[in-house]
C-alpha cells in the first residue's frame, strides 16, 4: 500500500473481462483499479463529469421504433417484415446501429452507399437526437471530452493485447499509456516433469504432435452423465483440496450452470462463491404478463388457470386458491360453478371489505376482452400494468426479507418501466397494441430477468475462500488448483449479416468491425489460460449433456494420449481423489404384497354415507378406499385443468341439462331443430366451461366435437320420444339407505312415462365396447346404485337401466325394451336388479368384516391372491386385481428389482 494518499493518478488493470468474476484475492491497493471495458468506461464518464444513467434497452427500442416510423420507410427493405413485426425489426436494426456505433461509426454514409446502409442512414438523421446513446456513442463522447479535458489516470495495464480490443477501445487506449502484456504467463512456478507442465509447454508451442503424459494426477478429467450428477462430487473435491491445503488457492471456473455448482457448495457445507443465474421467472415476475394474458379474447383458460394457482398475485390467496380449483373442473368464466364459488368467497369476507374485494375480482378476471390481432387501447393496457405496479408496491412493504423486498423492487421496476415504454408508444402514434406487441414489450422490459437475490458469495471465518471465475479469459493470475466445471462450448463469434460490398461502405465512413479471425484469435488465448495459470493440478469436469465439449478440451483430448478420464459415478475415482465416504446403508423398497395390516389402534374407518365411487372401490380396491376416503389422501387438486374426454363428458352433461330444462314436454320437441339449438348455446358453454377448446389450433377438434354433440342429443331426443317418456330429470339428487347405512348419488337422466315407469341413463362420452361388455357380464354397479336409490325413494315400478354413449350416439340397455330402438343386452344370466344388489351389499359386508379386522386387501396385479381374496359365492364375482386406475401406486410396494 501507498506511504501517502495524495495521488495524482489512478492505475488501471484491464482486461477483456474484467468486469467479470476474477479468481485471485483481492488485496488492498489505494490508487489502483481492476477493471474490465464497462467498468472503465464509467470510471473515465465519472471523472469527465458525464456519469453515464442506467437506459433500459427497451427505452432506447421504443425511441428507435419511434424514428422508424417517422421515416418514409414504405420502400426500405425491412418494410414488409416491419409491417408484420415492427418489434422485431426495431430490435435487429438497433442492434446493427449499435454495432456500428461501437466499430466507430459517426452517422452516415456517403451518398453512393448500398441500399441497406442508406435505409438506415435516412433514420439515424432522427435518431441521432432522439434515442439515448449506445456504448460506442459513449465511447466517442469521452474521446471527444478527452483532447481538452485531463483525467487521473496513469498507466494502463492490459491483460489482453491491444489488437484484441475492439477498434473504438483501441482509439481510446491509444490516449493512455497502455502497456500491453508481453505475452501469456510462462513462469507459474510449474513443478517440473509433470503432466501439467509438459501439457503447458505443449500447448505454448502450438505443436500437433501427440504429447504422451504420465498420468500422475496434475491434468485429469472427470466424466458425469449430467452436470447435475456432478456438482456435489466437484463441491466436495474442491473441499478436500482446501482443506488439505489452506495456503493453496483453488479456482473453480464455470462459464454456464453455475448457480448448481453454488448450490452444491453450500449443501457440502462450503461457502457459496457466487455464481449468479439471471432469471425472468421468478413468481413474482409472472404476475404482470399472466394478468396482461388475461385481456385478450378468445379466454385463454391455461392463462386463468395459471394467474389464480399463482403463488402471489393481487387477488387474496385464499380465493385465488378456491377460483383456481373452479376453473381446474370447468375451464371458463361464468358458469354456475363459478358464481357459486365467488359468492361463497365474497360470504366469508367481511362486510365493509366484501364490495372492494368484487370489484377488484370483476377487473382482473371478468374484464372486457379483445381480439389478439385487432389490438387494445393503448390506457387498458397501461392502467392494467399500473394496478399490478400498486400491488408490487403494496406487497413489498409486507415483507422484512431483504431479498424479497429486492424482488418486488425488480418487479415493480419492470411494470413501471411497461408502463413507460407504452406511454412513449403512444406519444409516438400507437394507440393500440396487440397481444403479439403487449408480449413483446413485457419480454424487452424483464430481458435476461434478475439475478436470484438470496444467493450471494459467502465467507466462513478462518476458512479458506474458494475463486469463481465466469469465463477462461478471466483467469489471467497463476492459481494452484483450477477445476474447470461443465467444460463445454459457450462463445458465439459475431458473423456480420452484410455484403461484402456493405462492408467496403462501411469500411469506407470508418466502421472498423473486429473480423471473425481476430475474434477467433482472441478466444484461442483466452481459452487456454485456465490450463497455463494452474501451477498445480487442472482438472476438467465434463457432461454428457452439453450441447459440445469445449474446443480447448477437444484439442487436449486429439494431442494426448494417457490423459486420465474418470467417472464420477465410479466410486474408485473419490477414493483415488481422497473424498472421504461413507457407505450408505441399503434400504429395501417396500415390495408389493397383498394384504395390509392396520395398526389396532386404527378404528375410524367406518363412514356416514357412501355413494357408487366410494362403494365401487369399497368392493374392488379396498387399499383404494383406505387411502382415498379414511386417510383422504388426494391427488394434487391445482396441477392440470380439466380436457380431454373428461372435459368433452362433463360439457356434454351440461348442455343436455340446459336443453332438457328449456324443453320440458319431451313429446312436443322437433327433433330437427336440435343442430340449431346447439349450434345457439355452445359457444356460451364453451367460453364459460370449456374455453380450453376455444384455443388457437383446436378449432377442428371443437367442429367435430359441436358436430357430435348434436348428433347425440337429436338421437336421445328421438329415442326418449320413441319410449313414449313425458318428461327427464337431470342430475337428480337422490338418498337411499343400503347395508352399510346412508347412500348418496346423482342420477345422470331419469325419464318418466305417464304410467308411472321409468328409466334411469347413465351418460358416458365413450367407452361403447367397455359398457357392453360390462352389460353382458352382469356387473353394473353404478346403474344398479341408481336403481337402489330411486326404490328407495319411492318409485313405483323398478327403472329401466341404460347407459347412452354421447361419442357415438349410441344408448345401450340392460335387458329391457323401455327404448324401443336401442340395442338390448341380455345377460347370459336372468339376474334382476335388485338380485343384482343383494349381490353388492354381500360384498360390502365380507369386505367390511376384513376392514373391521384391519386387514387390506391390496387388489393390483404381481400380487397372488389369498384364500381370503375368494369372495362369498352369494357375492360378486371380483377380478384377481384391481388398479387399472390407481392414483396410489407408488404406495402399494415395488417390485424387487425396481
Amino acid at each position: 500500500m501507498h506511504e501517502t494518499s495524495d495521488i495524482d493518478s489512478i492505475t488501471i488493470e484491464l482486461s477483456l473481462k474484467g468486469d467479470a468474476a476474477v479468481p485471485e484475492h483481492i488485496s488492498g491497493a489505494l490508487g489502483a483499479v481492476r477493471v474490465g471495458p464497462g467498468g472503465f468506461l464509467r470510471l473515465l464518464e465519472t471523472q469527465l463529469g458525464i456519469p453515464a444513467h442506467d437506459v433500459s434497452f427497451t427505452t432506447r427500442l421504443i425511441q428507435y421504433l419511434g424514428c422508424i416510423d417517422r421515416v418514409d420507410h414504405h420502400d426500405a427493405f425491412y418494410a414488409r417484415s416491419y409491417s408484420e413485426d415492427p418489434f422485431s425489426v426495431a430490435r435487429t436494426l438497433l442492434q446493427w446501429r449499435d454495432a456500428w456505433y461501437m466499430a466507430g461509426w459517426q452517422g452516415s454514409f456517403a451518398a453512393n452507399a448500398p441500399t441497406r446502409l442508406a435505409a438506415m442512414a435516412a433514420i439515424e438523421t432522427l435518431a441521432a437526437e432522439a434515442v439515448e446513446p449506445g456504448i460506442g456513442q459513449r465511447i466517442q463522447r469521452v474521446l471527444q471530452l478527452l483532447q481538452d479535458n485531463p483525467v487521473a489516470v496513469g498507466a494502463v495495464h492490459l491483460h489482453d493485447a491491444l489488437a484484441d480490443f475492439p477498434h473504438l477501445w483501441q482509439q481510446l487506449l491509444s490516449r493512455f499509456d497502455a502497456i500491453e502484456p508481453v505475452s501469456e504467463p510462462t513462469d507459474n512456478s510449474v513443478a517440473q516433469d509433470t503432466d501439467l507442465q509438459r501439457l503447458q509447454h505443449h500447448l505454448r508451442s502450438d505443436s500437433t504432435a501427440t504429447l504422451t503424459l504420465q498420468g500422475d494426477g496434475t491434468v485429469m478429467a472427470l466424466h458425469a452423465e449430467s452436470a447435475q450428477s456432478s456438482t456435489l462430487f466437484t463441491a466436495m473435491l474442491a473441499q478436500r483440496w482446501l482443506n488439505a491445503a489452506p495456503e493453496q488457492s483453488t479456482a473453480l471456473l464455470a462459464e454456464s450452470r453455475g448457480v448448481w455448482l453454488d448450490n452444491a457448495l453450500a449443501l457440502s457445507g462450503t461457502a457459496r462463491v457466487g455464481f449468479t443465474a439471471l432469471s425472468s421467472w421468478r413468481p413474482v415476475f409472472q404476475v404482470l404478463p399472466l394478468s396482461c394474458e388475461l385481456l385478450w379474447a378468445p379466454l385463454n383458460p391455461t392463462a386463468l388457470f395459471q394467474f389464480l394457482s399463482h403463488p402471489v398475485g393481487p387477488i387474496p390467496s385464499r380465493i385465488r386458491e378456491v377460483l383456481a380449483r373452479t376453473v381446474a373442473d370447468t375451464p371458463g368464466i361464468g358458469s354456475q360453478a363459478w358464481q357459486d364459488a365467488l359468492q361463497a368467497c365474497l360470504a366469508n369476507e367481511d362486510e365493509p371489505a366484501r364490495e372492494a374485494l368484487a370489484q377488484s375480482l370483476r377487473y382482473w378476471l371478468e374484464c372486457d376482452r379483445f381480439h389478439p390481432h385487432q389490438g387494445v387501447d393503448s390506457a387498458i393496457i397501461s392502467e392494467r400494468a399500473q394496478r399490478v405496479a400498486q400491488w408490487l408496491q403494496a406487497a413489498r412493504e409486507t415483507h422484512d426479507d431483504p431479498a424479497r423486498r429486492t424482488l418486488y423492487n425488480i418487479a415493480l421496476n419492470q411494470a413501471e418501466e411497461f408502463v413507460a415504454a407504452i406511454q412513449r408508444l403512444k406519444q409516438h402514434g400507437r394507440e393500440r397494441l396487440t397481444q403479439d406487441n403487449v408480449r413483446r414489450l413485457i419480454e424487452d422490459v424483464r430481458g435476461s430477468g434478475a439475478p436470484v437475490t438470496d444467493r450471494q458469495a459467502e465467507v466462513i471465518p478462518h476458512h479458506p475462500r474458494l475463486l469463481r471465475a465466469d469465463h477462461a479469459g478471466a483467469c489471467m493470475r497463476p492459481v494452484d488448483n483450477m477445476i474447470w466445471w461443465d467444460c463445454q462450448a459457450n462463445d458465439r463469434v459475431h458473423r456480420w449479416p452484410w455484403s461484402l460490398s456493405e462492408r467496403a461502405a462501411l469500411a469506407a465512413a470508418g466502421v472498423h468491425l473486429q473480423t471473425e479471425d481476430e475474434q477467433l484469435n482472441w478466444l484461442g488465448k483466452a481459452w487456454l489460460r485456465p490450463v497455463l495459470s494452474a501451477r498445480e493440478r487442472c482438472v476438467f469436469i465434463l457432461h454428457d449433456d452439453a450441447e459440445r465439449h469445449h474446443p480447448l478440451w477437444e484439442q487436449i483430448a486429439n494431442i494426448t494420449q494417457g490423459l486420465p478420464v474418470l467417472s464420477v459415478a465410479d466410486s474408485a475415482t473419490a477414493a483415488q481423489l481422497g473424498i472421504a465416504q461413507q457407505p450408505l446403508a441399503t434400504r429395501q423398497l417396500p415390495p408389493k404384497v397383498r394384504w395390509w395390516h392396520l395398526p389396532a389402534n386404527v378404528t375410524q374407518l367406518e363412514r356416514e354415507a357412501e355413494s357408487f365411487s366410494s362403494l365401487d372401490t369399497y368392493i374392488h380396491s379396498p387399499y383404494q378406499w383406505l387411502l382415498r376416503y379414511a386417510a383422504r389422501i388426494r391427488s394434487g387438486s391445482l396441477t392440470s385443468v380439466s380436457d380431454g374426454n373428461q372435459l368433452k363428458g362433463n360439457l356434454a352433461h351440461r348442455l343436455y341439462e340446459t336443453f332438457f330444462n328449456a324443453n320440458a314436454s319431451i313429446a312436443s320437441i322437433d327433433a330437427s331443430s336440435v343442430n340449431a339449438w346447439v349450434d345457439q348455446h355452445v359457444e356460451q358453454l364453451l367460453q364459460r366451461e370449456g374455453a380450453l377448446l376455444l384455443e388457437p389450433g383446436r378449432q377442428a377438434e371443437v367442429e367435430r366435437f359441436i358436430t357430435q354433440l348434436a348428433v347425440s342429443l337429436t338421437t336421445l331426443v328421438q329415442h326418449l320420444q320413441s319410449a313414449g317418456a313425458e318428461h327427464v330429470q337431470m342430475e337428480l339428487s337422490q338418498e337411499g339407505r343400503f347395508a352399510g347405512g346412508k347412500l348418496l348419488g346423482s342420477i345422470d337422466l331419469l325419464a318418466s312415462r305417464s304410467d308411472g315407469s321409468e328409466a334411469v341413463i347413465d351418460i358416458k362420452w365413450g367407452g361403447k365396447k367397455y359398457r357392453r361388455d360390462s352389460l353382458l357380464a352382469n356387473s353394473y354397479l353404478q346403474l344398479a346404485t341408481y336403481a337402489q336409490l330411486r326404490r328407495d325413494s319411492g318409485a313405483s315400478q323398478a327403472p329401466a337401466l341404460s347407459y347412452f354413449i354421447v361419442k357415438d350416439a349410441h344408448m345401450l340397455s340392460l335387458d329391457h325394451t323401455f327404448f324401443p330402438n336401442a340395442e338390448i343386452i341380455t345377460p347370459d344370466s336372468a339376474e334382476s336388479a335388485i338380485a343384482y344388489w343383494q349381490r353388492v351389499e354381500e360384498s360390502w359386508r365380507w369386505r367390511r368384516a376384513q376392514i373391521k379386522q384391519g386387514r387390506i386387501e391390496v387388489t393390483i396385479t404381481d400380487t397372488e391372491p389369498s384364500d381370503d381374496s375368494e369372495p362369498p359365492a352369494s357375492g360378486l364375482d371380483l377380478p384377481e386385481a384391481s388398479d387399472g386406475f390407481n392414483d396410489y401406486h407408488v404406495l402399494t410396494g415395488w417390485d424387487a428389482n425396481a
